[in-house]
Protein backbone atom coordinates (compact mmCIF):
# COMPACT_ATOMS: atom_id res chain seq x y z
CA UNK A 1 0.00 0.00 0.00
CA UNK A 2 2.95 2.22 0.79
CA UNK A 3 4.45 1.54 -2.49
CA UNK A 4 1.41 2.28 -4.49
CA UNK A 5 1.01 5.60 -2.63
CA UNK A 6 4.20 6.79 -3.71
CA UNK A 7 3.97 5.51 -7.09
CA UNK A 8 0.64 8.01 -7.28
CA UNK A 9 2.10 10.99 -5.53
CA UNK A 10 5.03 10.66 -8.07
CA UNK A 11 2.95 10.36 -10.70
CA UNK A 12 1.08 13.76 -9.35
CA UNK A 13 4.08 15.37 -9.51
CA UNK A 14 5.43 14.37 -12.78
CA UNK A 15 1.95 15.62 -14.37
CA UNK A 16 1.91 18.61 -12.83
CA UNK A 17 5.33 19.25 -13.51
CA UNK A 18 4.71 18.54 -17.02
CA UNK A 19 1.93 20.82 -17.16
CA UNK A 20 3.95 23.46 -15.83
CA UNK A 21 6.62 22.88 -18.60
CA UNK A 22 4.23 23.07 -21.63
CA UNK A 23 2.79 26.60 -19.90
CA UNK A 24 6.52 27.72 -19.56
CA UNK A 25 6.85 27.53 -23.06
CA UNK A 26 4.57 30.58 -23.36
CA UNK A 27 6.83 33.14 -21.60
CA UNK A 28 6.09 35.62 -19.47
CA UNK A 29 6.21 39.01 -20.67
CA UNK A 30 6.62 42.93 -19.20
CA UNK A 31 4.51 45.07 -21.50
CA UNK A 32 4.58 48.81 -21.13
CA UNK A 33 1.05 50.05 -22.38
CA UNK A 34 0.97 53.81 -22.61
CA UNK A 35 3.34 53.96 -19.71
CA UNK A 36 1.19 51.48 -17.91
CA UNK A 37 2.78 48.24 -16.77
CA UNK A 38 1.37 44.74 -17.60
CA UNK A 39 2.55 41.09 -17.27
CA UNK A 40 1.31 39.01 -19.66
CA UNK A 41 1.64 35.12 -19.45
CA UNK A 42 -0.54 33.36 -22.48
CA UNK A 43 -1.90 29.47 -21.83
CA UNK A 44 -3.58 27.10 -23.52
CA UNK A 45 -6.66 26.52 -21.48
CA UNK A 46 -9.73 28.30 -21.93
CA UNK A 47 -9.58 30.21 -17.61
CA UNK A 48 -8.73 33.92 -17.90
CA UNK A 49 -7.23 35.34 -15.05
CA UNK A 50 -6.90 39.02 -15.04
CA UNK A 51 -5.78 40.87 -11.26
CA UNK A 52 -5.21 44.85 -11.00
CA UNK A 53 -3.13 45.55 -8.43
CA UNK A 54 -2.33 48.30 -5.82
CA UNK A 55 0.49 48.58 -4.47
CA UNK A 56 0.90 49.44 -0.73
CA UNK A 57 -1.25 47.88 1.20
CA UNK A 58 -1.12 48.84 4.94
CA UNK A 59 0.85 52.37 3.69
CA UNK A 60 -1.74 53.83 2.48
CA UNK A 61 -3.44 54.37 4.90
CA UNK A 62 -2.97 55.48 8.86
CA UNK A 63 -3.76 54.13 11.84
CA UNK A 64 -7.08 55.69 12.46
CA UNK A 65 -8.13 54.71 9.12
CA UNK A 66 -7.71 50.99 8.69
CA UNK A 67 -9.73 48.94 6.75
CA UNK A 68 -10.97 51.91 4.33
CA UNK A 69 -9.00 50.52 1.52
CA UNK A 70 -10.88 46.68 1.68
CA UNK A 71 -13.75 48.90 2.49
CA UNK A 72 -13.83 50.75 -0.84
CA UNK A 73 -12.68 47.66 -2.81
CA UNK A 74 -15.82 45.64 -1.72
CA UNK A 75 -17.73 48.84 -2.62
CA UNK A 76 -16.37 49.05 -5.83
CA UNK A 77 -16.26 45.24 -6.74
CA UNK A 78 -20.05 45.12 -5.29
CA UNK A 79 -21.80 48.15 -5.41
CA UNK A 80 -22.59 48.76 -9.35
CA UNK A 81 -20.76 51.26 -11.85
CA UNK A 82 -22.17 53.88 -13.79
CA UNK A 83 -22.66 51.55 -16.87
CA UNK A 84 -23.94 48.56 -14.54
CA UNK A 85 -26.02 48.84 -11.88
CA UNK A 86 -25.46 46.24 -8.76
CA UNK A 87 -28.27 43.84 -9.80
CA UNK A 88 -27.60 44.25 -13.64
CA UNK A 89 -23.51 43.61 -12.70
CA UNK A 90 -24.47 40.37 -10.93
CA UNK A 91 -26.68 39.11 -13.40
CA UNK A 92 -24.19 39.15 -16.14
CA UNK A 93 -21.54 37.68 -14.19
CA UNK A 94 -23.58 35.10 -13.03
CA UNK A 95 -25.05 34.30 -16.62
CA UNK A 96 -21.33 34.11 -17.91
CA UNK A 97 -19.69 32.29 -14.82
CA UNK A 98 -17.26 35.28 -14.38
CA UNK A 99 -16.38 36.82 -10.93
CA UNK A 100 -14.80 40.11 -9.97
CA UNK A 101 -13.75 40.72 -6.46
CA UNK A 102 -11.36 43.14 -4.71
CA UNK A 103 -9.31 42.45 -1.00
CA UNK A 104 -6.72 44.67 0.23
CA UNK A 105 -3.22 42.93 2.33
CA UNK A 106 -0.35 44.18 4.12
CA UNK A 107 1.50 45.11 1.06
CA UNK A 108 -0.57 45.33 -1.82
CA UNK A 109 -4.60 45.26 -3.11
CA UNK A 110 -6.12 43.62 -6.02
CA UNK A 111 -9.13 43.78 -7.87
CA UNK A 112 -9.39 40.17 -9.59
CA UNK A 113 -11.25 38.91 -12.64
CA UNK A 114 -11.80 35.87 -13.83
CA UNK A 115 -13.68 34.49 -16.58
CA UNK A 116 -13.28 31.79 -19.50
CA UNK A 117 -11.99 32.92 -22.73
CA UNK A 118 -14.83 33.72 -25.05
CA UNK A 119 -16.49 35.54 -22.09
CA UNK A 120 -13.62 38.06 -21.98
CA UNK A 121 -14.46 40.52 -23.69
CA UNK A 122 -17.70 40.74 -22.11
CA UNK A 123 -16.37 40.40 -18.35
CA UNK A 124 -13.68 42.93 -19.12
CA UNK A 125 -16.39 45.67 -20.36
CA UNK A 126 -17.51 45.21 -16.87
CA UNK A 127 -14.17 45.05 -14.87
CA UNK A 128 -13.35 48.12 -16.76
CA UNK A 129 -16.44 49.73 -15.37
CA UNK A 130 -15.61 48.71 -11.52
CA UNK A 131 -12.12 50.15 -11.76
CA UNK A 132 -12.78 53.47 -13.62
CA UNK A 133 -16.42 54.27 -12.71
CA UNK A 134 -17.43 53.01 -9.17
CA UNK A 135 -21.27 54.27 -8.03
CA UNK A 136 -20.44 54.17 -4.27
CA UNK A 137 -23.67 54.52 -3.46
CA UNK A 138 -24.87 55.56 0.48
CA UNK A 139 -26.35 52.68 0.34
CA UNK A 140 -24.04 50.08 -0.72
CA UNK A 141 -21.58 51.86 1.78
CA UNK A 142 -23.37 51.35 4.52
CA UNK A 143 -23.96 47.44 4.29
CA UNK A 144 -20.69 46.88 3.15
CA UNK A 145 -19.29 49.01 6.26
CA UNK A 146 -22.06 46.88 8.48
CA UNK A 147 -20.48 43.51 6.94
CA UNK A 148 -17.17 44.54 7.86
CA UNK A 149 -17.64 45.59 11.37
CA UNK A 150 -19.70 41.91 11.60
CA UNK A 151 -16.44 40.11 10.13
CA UNK A 152 -14.14 42.07 13.19
CA UNK A 153 -16.76 41.27 16.09
CA UNK A 154 -16.32 37.74 14.76
CA UNK A 155 -12.62 37.59 14.25
CA UNK A 156 -12.09 38.43 18.19
CA UNK A 157 -13.93 35.07 19.07
CA UNK A 158 -11.24 33.15 16.43
CA UNK A 159 -8.54 32.41 18.22
CA UNK A 160 -6.29 32.61 15.72
CA UNK A 161 -7.23 35.59 13.59
CA UNK A 162 -7.11 37.33 17.36
CA UNK A 163 -3.40 36.16 17.93
CA UNK A 164 -1.89 37.03 14.33
CA UNK A 165 -3.30 40.80 15.18
CA UNK A 166 -2.01 40.52 18.70
CA UNK A 167 1.51 39.04 17.07
CA UNK A 168 1.74 41.41 14.22
CA UNK A 169 0.33 44.30 16.39
CA UNK A 170 3.46 43.24 18.94
CA UNK A 171 6.29 43.08 16.53
CA UNK A 172 5.64 45.51 14.03
CA UNK A 173 4.09 48.23 16.58
CA UNK A 174 4.23 51.70 15.38
CA UNK A 175 5.62 50.42 11.59
CA UNK A 176 2.82 49.54 9.08
CA UNK A 177 1.78 46.17 9.90
CA UNK A 178 0.29 47.00 13.26
CA UNK A 179 -2.69 47.72 11.02
CA UNK A 180 -5.56 45.64 10.52
CA UNK A 181 -6.29 45.25 6.91
CA UNK A 182 -9.87 44.53 7.88
CA UNK A 183 -10.41 46.65 10.23
CA UNK A 184 -11.34 48.15 13.82
CA UNK A 185 -14.59 48.56 14.94
CA UNK A 186 -13.40 52.15 16.31
CA UNK A 187 -11.54 52.93 13.05
CA UNK A 188 -14.38 51.10 10.66
CA UNK A 189 -16.92 53.73 12.76
CA UNK A 190 -15.40 56.34 12.06
CA UNK A 191 -14.61 56.16 8.29
CA UNK A 192 -16.90 58.20 6.14
CA UNK A 193 -17.97 57.56 2.40
CA UNK A 194 -15.84 60.62 1.67
CA UNK A 195 -12.88 58.55 3.57
CA UNK A 196 -13.70 55.53 1.07
CA UNK A 197 -14.08 57.63 -2.14
CA UNK A 198 -11.33 59.84 -1.44
CA UNK A 199 -9.37 56.84 -0.57
CA UNK A 200 -10.03 54.65 -3.88
CA UNK A 201 -9.32 57.96 -6.12
CA UNK A 202 -5.78 58.20 -4.58
CA UNK A 203 -4.27 54.70 -5.39
CA UNK A 204 -6.11 54.13 -8.60
CA UNK A 205 -3.52 55.67 -10.61
CA UNK A 206 -0.24 54.68 -13.03
CA UNK A 207 1.89 54.64 -10.93
CA UNK A 208 0.26 52.83 -8.10
CA UNK A 209 -1.20 49.92 -9.94
CA UNK A 210 -0.58 47.49 -12.48
CA UNK A 211 -1.99 44.65 -14.25
CA UNK A 212 -1.65 40.85 -14.32
CA UNK A 213 -3.20 38.85 -17.31
CA UNK A 214 -2.76 34.77 -17.40
CA UNK A 215 -5.07 32.92 -19.84
CA UNK A 216 -6.14 32.37 -23.82
CA UNK A 217 -6.04 36.40 -24.57
CA UNK A 218 -4.67 37.89 -27.98
CA UNK A 219 -1.87 40.47 -26.93
CA UNK A 220 -2.40 42.94 -29.06
CA UNK A 221 -6.10 42.35 -28.21
CA UNK A 222 -4.83 42.87 -24.64
CA UNK A 223 -3.10 46.00 -25.64
CA UNK A 224 -5.98 47.90 -27.14
CA UNK A 225 -7.99 46.65 -23.71
CA UNK A 226 -5.49 48.01 -21.43
CA UNK A 227 -5.30 51.48 -23.40
CA UNK A 228 -8.75 52.05 -23.35
CA UNK A 229 -8.79 51.64 -19.86
CA UNK A 230 -5.99 53.59 -18.67
CA UNK A 231 -6.73 56.03 -21.10
CA UNK A 232 -8.23 58.87 -18.34
CA UNK A 233 -6.21 57.39 -15.33
CA UNK A 234 -4.24 59.38 -13.26
CA UNK A 235 -0.48 59.31 -13.15
CA UNK A 236 0.04 59.89 -9.80
CA UNK A 237 3.37 60.44 -7.53
CA UNK A 238 3.19 56.90 -5.52
CA UNK A 239 6.49 55.97 -3.84
CA UNK A 240 6.84 52.84 -2.72
CA UNK A 241 7.74 52.35 0.96
CA UNK A 242 11.22 50.58 1.85
CA UNK A 243 10.91 47.57 3.58
CA UNK A 244 11.56 47.15 6.95
CA UNK A 245 13.97 44.29 8.91
CA UNK A 246 13.17 43.35 12.17
CA UNK A 247 15.78 43.18 15.01
CA UNK A 248 14.15 41.27 17.08
CA UNK A 249 17.17 40.48 19.59
CA UNK A 250 16.31 39.22 23.17
CA UNK A 251 12.79 37.71 24.09
CA UNK A 252 9.76 39.03 24.77
CA UNK A 253 6.40 38.01 25.83
CA UNK A 254 2.82 39.30 25.08
CA UNK A 255 0.46 37.34 26.94
CA UNK A 256 -3.22 38.06 27.20
CA UNK A 257 -5.94 35.71 29.56
CA UNK A 258 -8.30 33.84 27.67
CA UNK A 259 -9.98 31.04 29.19
CA UNK A 260 -10.24 28.11 26.62
CA UNK A 261 -9.28 24.42 25.99
CA UNK A 262 -6.04 24.66 24.20
CA UNK A 263 -3.23 27.68 24.44
CA UNK A 264 -2.68 29.89 21.15
CA UNK A 265 1.00 30.51 20.91
CA UNK A 266 2.91 32.77 18.15
CA UNK A 267 6.69 33.46 18.03
CA UNK A 268 8.08 36.40 15.64
CA UNK A 269 11.13 35.57 14.78
CA UNK A 270 13.77 38.39 12.37
CA UNK A 271 14.00 37.60 8.61
CA UNK A 272 15.49 38.63 5.46
CA UNK A 273 15.03 40.88 2.92
CA UNK A 274 12.54 39.08 0.31
CA UNK A 275 14.16 37.69 -3.04
CA UNK A 276 17.50 37.87 -1.64
CA UNK A 277 20.07 34.64 -1.30
CA UNK A 278 19.26 34.75 2.21
CA UNK A 279 15.55 34.47 2.41
CA UNK A 280 15.31 31.17 -0.02
CA UNK A 281 18.29 29.80 2.48
CA UNK A 282 15.51 31.30 5.37
CA UNK A 283 12.74 29.56 3.42
CA UNK A 284 14.65 26.24 3.71
CA UNK A 285 15.10 26.68 6.58
CA UNK A 286 12.29 26.90 8.25
CA UNK A 287 10.30 24.09 5.93
CA UNK A 288 12.36 21.70 7.46
CA UNK A 289 11.94 23.39 11.06
CA UNK A 290 8.43 23.04 10.43
CA UNK A 291 8.87 19.02 9.75
CA UNK A 292 11.10 18.91 13.39
CA UNK A 293 8.30 20.41 15.10
CA UNK A 294 5.87 18.10 13.83
CA UNK A 295 7.81 15.05 14.82
CA UNK A 296 9.03 15.94 18.38
CA UNK A 297 5.69 17.87 19.04
CA UNK A 298 3.17 16.04 17.68
CA UNK A 299 4.40 12.75 16.69
CA UNK A 300 6.78 12.19 19.53
CA UNK A 301 4.64 14.15 22.44
CA UNK A 302 0.99 14.17 21.42
CA UNK A 303 1.43 18.22 22.99
CA UNK A 304 -0.30 19.95 19.79
CA UNK A 305 -2.32 19.10 16.44
CA UNK A 306 -0.67 21.35 14.10
CA UNK A 307 2.65 22.91 15.18
CA UNK A 308 4.07 25.33 12.86
CA UNK A 309 7.21 26.96 11.38
CA UNK A 310 7.61 29.26 8.07
CA UNK A 311 9.25 32.07 6.84
CA UNK A 312 7.03 34.92 5.78
CA UNK A 313 7.85 36.99 2.73
CA UNK A 314 6.61 40.23 2.68
CA UNK A 315 7.78 43.63 1.78
CA UNK A 316 8.19 43.54 5.82
CA UNK A 317 9.69 39.75 6.50
CA UNK A 318 9.57 38.04 9.53
CA UNK A 319 9.79 34.43 10.21
CA UNK A 320 7.49 32.38 12.49
CA UNK A 321 6.79 29.63 15.24
CA UNK A 322 3.51 28.54 16.17
CA UNK A 323 1.43 26.02 18.22
CA UNK A 324 -1.38 25.78 19.74
CA UNK A 325 -1.32 23.25 22.91
CA UNK A 326 -2.42 21.89 26.67
CA UNK A 327 0.87 22.31 28.07
CA UNK A 328 2.27 25.56 26.71
CA UNK A 329 5.88 25.21 28.87
CA UNK A 330 6.40 22.32 27.45
CA UNK A 331 5.63 22.76 23.91
CA UNK A 332 7.89 25.99 23.81
CA UNK A 333 10.48 24.25 25.31
CA UNK A 334 10.74 21.54 22.89
CA UNK A 335 10.43 24.95 20.36
CA UNK A 336 13.66 26.53 21.43
CA UNK A 337 15.17 23.75 22.26
CA UNK A 338 15.38 22.84 18.27
CA UNK A 339 15.99 26.10 17.25
CA UNK A 340 18.97 25.99 20.02
CA UNK A 341 19.88 22.77 18.69
CA UNK A 342 19.76 23.96 14.53
CA UNK A 343 21.86 26.92 15.73
CA UNK A 344 24.61 25.10 17.36
CA UNK A 345 24.30 21.41 14.99
CA UNK A 346 23.26 22.84 12.24
CA UNK A 347 20.69 20.82 9.31
CA UNK A 348 21.94 17.72 7.78
CA UNK A 349 23.17 17.78 3.97
CA UNK A 350 19.64 15.34 3.21
CA UNK A 351 17.20 17.53 5.09
CA UNK A 352 18.51 20.38 3.03
CA UNK A 353 18.19 18.05 -0.38
CA UNK A 354 14.78 16.99 0.74
CA UNK A 355 13.50 19.99 1.82
CA UNK A 356 13.87 21.38 -2.02
CA UNK A 357 12.41 18.43 -3.69
CA UNK A 358 8.86 19.47 -1.24
CA UNK A 359 9.14 23.04 -2.51
CA UNK A 360 9.59 21.63 -6.32
CA UNK A 361 6.29 19.86 -5.64
CA UNK A 362 4.75 22.61 -3.80
CA UNK A 363 5.84 24.99 -6.37
CA UNK A 364 3.97 23.01 -9.83
CA UNK A 365 1.34 22.45 -7.30
CA UNK A 366 0.79 26.21 -7.01
CA UNK A 367 0.83 26.31 -10.97
CA UNK A 368 -2.42 24.32 -11.12
CA UNK A 369 -4.80 26.97 -11.92
CA UNK A 370 -4.44 30.59 -13.35
CA UNK A 371 -5.71 32.77 -10.13
CA UNK A 372 -2.34 31.53 -8.72
CA UNK A 373 -0.14 32.58 -11.37
CA UNK A 374 -1.95 35.45 -11.09
CA UNK A 375 -1.46 36.08 -7.89
CA UNK A 376 1.94 35.03 -7.72
CA UNK A 377 3.29 36.96 -10.26
CA UNK A 378 1.69 39.96 -9.13
CA UNK A 379 2.93 39.50 -5.36
CA UNK A 380 5.83 38.98 -6.49
CA UNK A 381 6.25 42.31 -8.59
CA UNK A 382 4.83 44.31 -5.28
CA UNK A 383 8.26 42.75 -3.44
CA UNK A 384 10.28 43.63 -6.17
CA UNK A 385 10.34 41.80 -9.43
CA UNK A 386 7.42 39.36 -11.01
CA UNK A 387 10.37 37.35 -12.33
CA UNK A 388 11.21 36.09 -8.86
CA UNK A 389 8.07 33.81 -8.94
CA UNK A 390 8.97 31.74 -11.89
CA UNK A 391 12.64 31.61 -10.91
CA UNK A 392 11.98 30.29 -7.38
CA UNK A 393 12.84 26.57 -8.06
CA UNK A 394 16.19 27.55 -9.05
CA UNK A 395 17.33 30.34 -6.75
CA UNK A 396 15.95 27.41 -4.32
CA UNK A 397 18.08 24.42 -6.19
CA UNK A 398 21.14 27.06 -5.65
CA UNK A 399 21.11 27.85 -2.09
CA UNK A 400 24.21 25.96 -0.66
CA UNK A 401 23.79 23.80 2.86
CA UNK A 402 26.27 26.56 4.99
CA UNK A 403 24.24 29.34 3.93
CA UNK A 404 20.79 27.68 4.86
CA UNK A 405 23.00 26.88 8.54
CA UNK A 406 24.19 30.44 8.21
CA UNK A 407 21.06 32.50 7.92
CA UNK A 408 19.48 30.50 10.84
CA UNK A 409 22.90 31.97 13.24
CA UNK A 410 22.02 35.12 11.42
CA UNK A 411 18.65 36.32 12.09
CA UNK A 412 17.44 33.91 15.08
CA UNK A 413 18.27 35.85 17.91
CA UNK A 414 15.15 36.20 20.16
CA UNK A 415 11.25 35.30 20.08
CA UNK A 416 8.42 37.94 20.19
CA UNK A 417 6.01 35.64 21.91
CA UNK A 418 2.56 36.35 21.62
CA UNK A 419 0.48 34.57 24.07
CA UNK A 420 -3.61 33.82 23.93
CA UNK A 421 -5.08 31.45 26.83
CA UNK A 422 -4.72 30.41 30.28
CA UNK A 423 -2.32 32.99 32.38
CA UNK A 424 -1.63 30.06 34.93
CA UNK A 425 0.15 27.58 32.83
CA UNK A 426 2.44 30.79 31.34
CA UNK A 427 6.16 30.38 33.12
CA UNK A 428 8.04 33.52 31.56
CA UNK A 429 11.28 31.94 32.08
CA UNK A 430 10.53 29.62 29.83
CA UNK A 431 9.80 32.23 26.72
CA UNK A 432 11.98 34.68 27.80
CA UNK A 433 15.64 32.41 28.05
CA UNK A 434 18.17 33.13 25.69
CA UNK A 435 18.55 31.22 22.46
Amino acid sequence: MKRTIISLLSAAVLLWTNTASAQSKNATEELMVDGYKVIYKPTTNQIVSVRLFVKGGTANYTKDKEGVENLALEIATNGGTSKYSKSDLNRQLDRMGSSISGSSGLDNANVAMSCIARNFDATWAIFEDVINAPLFSEEEFKMQKDAMVSNVQQGKSDPDTYLNDMAMNDAFVNLNYDKKTNGSEESLAKITLDDVKNHYKMVMNKKQTFIVVVGKIDKAQLIEKVKKMVRSMPEGNFTPVKGTLLTINSSTLNPEDRKMATNYIRGVINGPAYGTNESYAMQLAFGILYDRLFDEIRTKRSLSYAPAAYYQSNVNPCSNVYVTTTDPAQAVQVIIDELKKVKTEGFTETEISNQKSSYVTTYYMGLETNAAQSNGLGNAEVKGSWKNYGDFISNINKVPAKEVNAVVKKYVNGIRWSYLGDLSKVKSDVFLQKL
